[in-house]
């Protein structure tokens, strides 16, 4: 705003010359029109002001200001999705502008029944030498302080005998209380009134005369947030409902909270949930049940931080912007998951669940294969669909099987059939969601499609309904909500508009703000496309070429008609009591934290540090104000009234004690330069009648407490010490006694010295507080500072030592030159302090060998359990207690880890360190232990290398960014992971740790962890015979106890980068290649053999066997697939994708002739699934290179959704998508198996043979897109019954023989299967790293 008047508008009366100022007006009627379309407004229908004009010009095109109606109709036209209220106007004739004051105020008018005058600042507001100009609205007594009135003004100034002749600026402007008067501070320059730009016009004031007019067009509000805006704006008020706070990027997640929400089934299903005895902190259903109810009662906006924790996110994960189809799939299989077994079980799937069913349907012959499929929500098409229904139609859109993609039906041979998707039911509550993000092959990227799109209000599905549907009732859907996405790919923002009732009402939900929309621009608005702007007649005017919405629709949510009143108007369920009374609680809570805050902003904390305290301190000065502070000595801390006196605290004070209020004295304490405390002056006479809150504000520095002393009488004190301050030269200063043999150090009290006193004189009074005998020896020392402690010269006199009030000695008797002295390495005060200064708690823990150890006893062993407590040690400066009997041995992996705790140094040399913890858990060589730092986190760092500088401090982290925390004693505690090695740490130096995942004989999930110690120089055959030799001894030990003998076996090495078969390892590759980042894992996979003769039981990095020497499994019913030859194909895991893989690969058998049936079977067997877990899992083949699964033969569907032509059926969790695949979300293909670059760099043959296939697909690849692989395959038919996987990779590379020529052996494929499932074994090492992490923190 550029002008408010409101503090001046009631003292400011019209100036007495009003004689020199004439008003004419005339009004017109306010009878209310709709006016025609202007040409200048936007494409969202506001005004777009001209830019005004800095001179005044002669207009020929304009009427003048005299011909008001013409004038009005050309300068302020109404948009076209207003309407006026009422018009006029207003003519201020000025006779002599130089006698204007400062702000001048013309007559009031009225315009449609509302009263408004013109402010004038003829001489600038905020500016010198600029004309300023404002309409104010007046309000009416009885309108109360929530007025509004919305208009379209302008303002002009015209030459008095010439209208023609003037200077205009438009505006627009919601009048409230707060912005009563709006217009512009910079009208016009002064200085063009009078002399014009051009000669041949005459100047706006002549003679001191000059018009200025008010044109106004008042505006209905029907929605009542017309220009609002928004401050101080209230959605409960407005509206009736309020938004949800946006956590930093969760505006994908409250759009959808909101469409739940107002989807009253939902809402009640979830209030049922049971969460009476869930925590808080993690569980979903309770956090939704707080959210749900908030909406419902909050009159501010709702925090989601609750829900968002319950989901395991931290605070920058809610920064992350993630996709809400995605969120909606996680948040209902939480809830359902939370529903199963309660008296809400099912209702999600009966508000959002569909079926819908594939099949393929032959022309010639009565043959159909189908399968009906759940689905939760459906992606359509935005790409060459116009309309919600061409969406539809393409997703049911029937293909063509014919020629050479005939279908290949039982019992019948090919034949010409059709295929296609049609739905048996939609649900009450429809989820749509548009594809508006696609991968372009061109781009190779992902962009987002913002082609128009329109979706009706109403829409009738019953024609894409399949004949045995049921048709009981309507299919008509009506829109509910629409949830819109502004931005590009990388970036942007959501919002919903939603319906919440099912009358005719829409509003905008956008995080925390709740706003009323016309239904038109929840349509139009939102269709995407090309901007368009209306022009005067109405009519849409096309923008420049490209100039496309980015804000469109992103998910659709319609409601079936026929259950509307059930979805929608089932009534509010009851909230749960406890729900209410959790909240209750919580409110309770805060408003006692609120009190508590107040009543701290009229109290101060007062710490005194007395006799006890500094007696018992083990420290630098008198005590530590802060946590490390022992918690066996901690300090007078209470909080007191700000105007206590300090008399009646001292009377507080002595009460306490048992003392007299003259039995001490009190002592300000100030921090010096050298980081000490100590006491600065007595607090005598006039001081006992200060504040407490005046102590501390002119003698408690900044601390947040007032700090104090406690000097108590005693014999050394002068007579009313309480009441007197100290004489000139007088001191007092503060004595410790250190002991040597026993490692600690006393506080003997309080001695007042002279200035000019030797430093000597006070040893009688020394020997006298300590208890020594007159003849004991002493040496005195300067407690400076923590790094500084100076030896005293006792001929120096106390001023020449400078020793002031507060300072502290400290003595010892001196060093005797006996051996138990000599082997203390605390002999002196110095190097006490030393020590105190740099001693830590340390906790070692034994490196875990649970999920990223050696599963078979490899580089951790188990040890003793050993527990160490903190004690008194008066040799080597640190304390440690460990029980180094009765503990078990057994396997690293059970979990039991050897613990060690010690307080030291962190100058403790490392072989010292190692000796201390060897000999607690019983390791006779210290050497054989390697040590990690351990960060904040609990995460296992770098080892620690083994220097002659190496000290317990370089086993420690930085605490830069994360201060340890503090024990008891007041000392940081940390924690540092140790490891028992196969051989020494100078020997290890030169040897690297590879982990291996070994894959058992059992199935995929006979997966184990083996960690070897290698050359870091050297091939790959010493990793295979290192391994190798593990695998064999832990067989041994596992099947001697049953008597039997390890049979012969072998294994097979390949590397894995990206979840894919990178290389096979055979043994002459570099080792130092196993450490590069192209190789994500090393795998080692169990090769048995029935008939291998003893003499090959040997490290083996490829199987080559001969006949059925290589096979995987010995059932009996796979003896005679295994007879037949047969090559080795690579499956791999992926959801949805080909490019989101997941889990270990392996090299898989598959036979020419073999049914899919039994390949299908040996599959499973290998994976270790069961039935349920096979039918839901997805299944295609394709060549190698290819990364869409358009390239592919969708073998089956399974249960997660697969983008392809070959149409995936979507059940639970997964979502239904088109017919048209969703292109993968990144171009890179997965690195190629046997590549003849991975090979030519690793030096290794490719046992595959000619690898000229692979190029030439992967040139296909980049040509021309995935589908160029093999466009023979796409769309090939499937039948389950008679399908070959041999036949399938056959075709694909038909260009090179699947088999060896030379011997018949058995080779790889650039052939492969991929598994389509979620990754739930990830899933579960990360869960292992993580309880290991918390574990080690704890």
């Amino acid at each position: 705003m550029d002008y408010n008047s409101e503090v001046e508008r009631d003292a400011v009366q019209p100036p007495a010359h009003e004689a020199a100022i004439r008003d004419t007006s005339e009004l017109s009627s306010d009878t209310p029109r709709v006016s025609p379309p202007s040409r200048t407004t936007d494409f969202s229908g506001r005004i777009v002001p001209p830019v005004p004009s800095v001179v005044a010009q002669h207009q020929q095109t304009i009427p003048t200001v005299l011909d008001e109606e013409e004038y009005m109709a050309k300068q302020i036209v109404v948009p076209h999705n207003l309407e006026e209220e009422g018009h006029g106007w207003f003519h201020w004739e000025i006779e002599d502008w130089t006698q204007l004051p400062d702000r001048a105020i013309s007559k009031t008018f009225t315009v449609a029944g509302r009263d408004w005058d013109i402010l004038l600042f003829p001489r600038g507001n905020q500016s010198g030498e600029i004309v300023s100009m404002y309409i104010e609205h007046k309000p009416k007594e009885d309108e109360g302080s929530d007025w509004h009135v919305c208009a379209m003004f302008e303002l002009t100034m015209s030459n008095v005998d010439k209208p023609e002749v003037f200077k205009s600026n438009p505006s627009r402007h919601r009048f409230t209380q707060e912005e009563s008067d709006w217009g512009f501070t910079r009208f016009i320059d002064i200085r063009t009134l009078v002399t014009p730009p051009d000669d041949e016009l005459p100047s706006l004031v002549e003679n001191g005369r000059v018009r200025i007019s008010a044109f106004i067009r008042v505006i209905k509000d029907p929605l009542g947030v017309l220009w609002h805006n928004f401050y101080n704006y209230n959605s409960r008020k407005h509206t009736g409902f309020v938004g949800l706070k946006n956590q930093g990027a969760t505006c994908y997640m409250n759009s959808l909270l909101q469409s739940l929400y107002f989807t009253n089934d939902f809402r009640n299903a979830v209030y049922k949930i049971p969460t009476e005895n869930d925590d808080p902190k993690k569980s979903v259903a309770l956090a939704l049940q707080r959210v749900f109810y908030d909406l419902q009662v909050s009159s501010e906006p709702v925090d989601t931080t609750a829900l968002t924790k319950s989901f395991g996110w931290d605070s920058y994960e809610s920064f992350m912007q993630h996709d809400v189809q995605e969120f909606n799939r996680v948040l209902q299989d939480n809830l359902e998951t939370k529903m199963k077994g309660t008296v809400v079980d099912g209702a999600i799937a009966k508000l959002f669940e569909g079926k819908m069913k594939s099949y393929v349907r032959c022309v010639n012959v009565e043959y159909e294969s189908s399968r009906v499929e759940n689905y939760y929500d459906i992606a359509l098409n935005v790409k060459g669909c116009a309309t919600l229904r061409d969406s539809f139609a393409n997703y049911c859109e029937v293909e063509m099987l014919d020629g050479e993609n005939k279908y290949q039906a039982e019992g019948h041979g090919l034949q010409d059939a059709r295929k296609g998707v049609i739905f048996e039911s939609f649900p009450p509550v429809l989820q749509l969601q548009l594809k508006r993000f696609e991968y372009d092959f061109t781009r190779d990227a992902m962009v987002k499609i913002n082609d128009r799109h329109e979706f009706p209000p109403t829409i009738d599905l019953e024609e894409f309904l399949s004949d045995d549907a049921d048709r009981s009732m309507s299919w008509k859907y009506s829109l509910h909500g629409v949830l819109v996405h502004s931005g590009d790919l990388h970036g942007g923002h959501y919002f919903g508009l939603l319906r919440p009732t099912m009358e005719d009402k829409w509003f905008r939900f956008d995080d925390d703000r709740v706003v009323p929309v016309f239904p038109e621009e929840v349509f139009e608005e939102y269709y995407g496309g090309e901007l368009t702007q209306m022009n005067a007649h109405g009519g849409p005017v096309r923008m420049r070429q490209n100039s496309k919405r980015f804000t469109n629709a992103y998910m659709l949510v319609y409601i079936r008609q026929a259950l509307s009143d059930e979805v929608m108007c089932g009534g509010d369920a009851p909230v749960p009591e406890h729900l209410i009374e959790r909240i209750q609680q919580d409110k309770d809570a805060e408003e006692r934290r609120i009190r508590e805050r107040q009543e701290l902003a009229n109290m101060v904390r007062v710490t005194v540090v007395g006799k006890d305290q500094f007696s018992k301190h083990q420290g630098f000065d008198l005590c530590q104000f802060n946590q490390r502070q022992a918690k066996d000595n901690q300090l007078f801390s209470e909080l007191m009234p700000r105007n206590a006196t300090l008399g009646s605290f001292k009377k507080f004070y002595a009460e306490r004690f048992g003392m007299r209020p003259t039995d001490f004295r009190l002592w300000t304490m100030v921090p010096r330069v050298n980081k000490t405390v100590r006491c600065d002056m007595p607090l005598v006479g006039d001081s006992n009648e200060m504040t407490l809150a005046q102590l501390k504000e002119n003698r408690g520095h900044k601390w947040a407490d007032l700090r104090l002393f406690c000097e108590e009488s005693s014999e050394n004190s002068p007579e009313a010490f309480h009441a007197e301050k100290l004489k000139p030269g007088v001191h007092l200063i503060h004595i410790k006694y250190y002991l040597p043999d026993e490692g600690r150090i006393v506080g003997l009290g309080n001695l007042y010295i002279q200035a000019d006193q030797r430093v000597g004189d006070i040893m009688p009074d020394l020997r006298r507080m300590a208890g020594l005998p007159a003849d004991a020896a002493l040496t005195l020392y300067e407690e400076v500072k923590p790094s500084l402690i100076e030896e005293m010269n006792t001929e120096y006199t106390f001023h020449r030592a400078e020793i002031q009030s507060g300072d502290i000695i400290c003595f010892q008797q001196q060093k005797q030159s006996t051996a138990a002295a000599a082997d203390n390495e605390l002999d002196t005060v110095a190097k006490f302090f030393d020590d105190i200064e740099n001693r830590v708690s340390v906790e070692f823990v034994e490196r875990p060998a649970r999920g990223d150890g050696d599963d078979f006893g490899g580089a951790t062993k188990k040890g003793t359990k050993a527990s160490g407590n903190v004690g008194d040690s008066p040799n080597g400066g640190s304390n440690d207690t460990s029980n180094n009997g009765g503990g078990e041995n057994g396997d690293s992996g059970d979990g039991n880890d050897s613990v060690y705790v010690t307080v030291a140094s962190t100058k403790t040399p490392y072989d010292q360190i190692a000796q201390r913890l060897a000999k607690a858990i019983g390791e006779r060589d210290p050497l054989r232990l390697r040590f990690y730092v351990v960060g904040s986190n609990g995460q296992m760092r770098q080892p620690v290398r083994r220097l002659a500088s190496t000290t317990l401090g370089d086993m420690l982290p930085s605490i830069n960014y994360a201060p340890p925390p503090i024990n008891a004693d007041g000392l940081k505690e940390y924690v540092v992971m140790y490891e028992r090695l196969e051989v020494d740490i100078m020997q290890i130096e030169k040897l690297r740790n590879i982990r291996v995942t070994y894959i058992g004989k059992k199935s995929m999930k006979d997966e184990h962890a083996v960690e070897v110690l290698v050359p870091k120089i050297g091939t790959t055959q010493t990793l295979i015979e290192a391994v190798y030799a593990k695998v064999e001894s832990a067989l041994r030990k596992t099947q001697d106890g049953d008597g039997n003998v390890v049979r012969p076996f072998a294994l097979r090495f390949y590397t894995v980068a990206g979840h894919r078969l990178r290389q096979i390892v055979n043994g002459s590759e570099s080792i130092e290649e196993m450490g590069s980042q192209r190789v994500g894992e090393v795998v080692a996979e169990y090769v048995s053999s029935d008939d291998q003769q003893p003499q090959q039981q040997q490290p083996m990095a490829v199987v080559t066997p001969k006949g059925d020497e290589s096979r995987m499994d010995t059932d009996e019913e796979d003896t005679k697939a295994h007879n037949t030859m047969g090559v080795d194909v690579e499956v791999f895991h992926f959801y949805r994708d080909l490019t989101h893989t997941h889990s270990v690969p392996f090299l898989f058998r598959i036979f020419a002739g073999e049914p899919w049936a039994d390949t299908w079977a040996r599959l499973g067997r290998r994976l270790g699934l069961g039935e349920k877990e096979l039918k839901s899992m997805g299944v295609v083949v394709g060549p190698q290179g290819a990364v869409d699964v358009r390239a592919c033969q969708v073998v089956q569907d399974g249960s997660f959704g697969i983008d392809s032509n070959n149409h995936s059926g979507n059940g639970k969790p997964g979502s239904v998508t088109s017919p048209t695949a969703t292109p993968p979300l990144t171009a890179t293909a997965p690195p190629q198996l046997l590549s003849a670059a991975a090979d030519t760099e690793s030096g290794a043959a490719d046992p595959a043979g000619d690898d000229t296939q692979h190029q030439q697909n992967q040139s296909q690849v980049d040509a021309g897109g995935a589908e160029a692989v093999s466009p023979v395959i796409v769309g090939a038919p499937v039948d389950a019954e008679g399908l070959c996987v041999w036949d399938i990779i056959q075709r694909m590379v038909s260009a090179q023989p699947i088999l060896e020529e030379t011997g018949g052996r058995p080779r790889i494929t650039p052939g492969f299967i991929a598994l389509n499932h979620i990754d739930r074994s990830s899933r579960y090492r990360g869960a292992q790293h993580q309880e290991r992490a918390i574990r080690i923190l704890n």
